[in-house]
């Protein structure tokens, strides 16, 4: 009898341990969001990444992410490079024990970027994603390796932004700033059927986006390299037809 009570005083006492970890997790778990999305994200972009809340339901997998922001790198000005209003998930419960995990969708929500141009003509744009190339084809470090209790890969059904705005800002090469509309990104399956990792899944959502905003800022750009082609030509005519009345 007393072996017997030892056992059930054991069970318990275990069962109370499996509660006690299954409710922390639970209560903990916007928190281990909020960080792995800072640590990655810092870490694939080479500058500092904040997330402003996080709130997850487990139970419905539905969850919000709110005011995440990109520090611009270094050699420009300080403050946001870009910011993200709101991004809402919605996760396959039923896969969270499984690997990869599923996430049915992600909607970005109204990202502003602040495309900044210096004096030696680059961007923060390209910065940040020559920053995201290099850090993706390094071999794995052990910390890469050993990112203890994000091992598991995961797959993005779909992903999505939508009503972005891209200002840029050239007032270093002498060109008047202007508001510039981003069109829709949407990406399939992310992660391949296998899943990939954090890191991966960031690299591949962060070139895709920084591409459309690289996108808009070179259309704007030749845009504007033809209409000072236009004025040249312009005032070329112009100048001709004054020299055939001066005649």
């Amino acid at each position: 009898m007393k072996v017997k009570r030892k056992l059930v005083i054991a069970a318990a006492g275990l069962l109370i341990v499996i509660v006690g970890l299954a409710v922390h997790f639970y209560n903990s778990i916007d928190a281990i969001v909020e960080s792995a999305i800072e640590k990655h994200g810092s870490r694939v972009l080479g500058t500092e990444v904040s997330v402003g809340s996080v709130d997850i339901s487990l139970k419905s997998g539905r969850g919000t992410i709110r005011d995440v922001s990109v520090e611009n790198p270094d050699g420009f000005s300080s403050g946001e490079m870009f910011k993200l209003e709101e991004i809402t998930v919605d996760i396959d419960v039923k896969s969270l024990t499984r690997d990869p995990i599923t996430i049915d969708e992600v909607t970005i929500s109204a990202p502003e970027v602040r495309v900044e141009m210096n004096e030696k003509g680059q961007t923060n744009v390209g910065v940040l994603k020559s920053n995201a190339d290099e850090y993706q084809s390094a071999a794995p470090s052990p910390e890469r390796k050993q990112d203890g209790g994000f091992e598991k890969r995961f797959v993005i059904t779909k992903f999505v932004f939508e009503k972005g705005v891209v200002d840029l800002d050239a007032a270093a090469m002498g060109v008047e700033a202007v508001d510039l509309e981003l069109p829709p990104v949407r990406l399939s399956n992310v992660g391949g059927p296998n899943g990939d990792t954090p890191d991966g899944i960031g690299k591949t959502v962060t070139r895709a986006f920084l591409g459309a905003v690289t996108s808009v800022v070179t259309n704007e750009a030749k845009k504007r390299a033809t209409d000072k082609a236009k004025e040249k030509i312009t005032d070329a005519a112009k100048e001709a037809v004054e020299d055939i009345f001066k005649k």
